[in-house]
């Protein structure tokens, strides 16, 4: 089928608007802070569901030994 939209895409973190450092903290922080939130509102399952993302992605954007894509200058996408 032509057109047909892969929707593992949809979490790909190596997208070049996440190349500032400034935007991967905030979306970290965001994440982490929302599940901080959903504990207090009483939603354990929520809680869970952002913490993780907000670990996966501190993972991906400043542990895992792919980082140095975030690191590069250059604005080509991997091949």
């Amino acid at each position: 089928m032509a057109g047909k939209i892969d929707w593992r895409e949809s979490f790909n973190l190596k997208h070049p608007s996440l190349k500032p450092l400034w935007v991967r903290v905030t979306a970290v922080a965001l994440c982490g802070g929302w599940a901080v939130a959903e504990i207090f509102i009483g939603s354990p399952f929520w809680s869970i569901l952002f913490g993780a993302a907000a670990a996966y992605m501190a993972y991906v954007f400043f542990i895992s030994p792919e980082r140095v894509y975030f690191n590069s200058r250059d604005d080509k996408p991997e091949e």
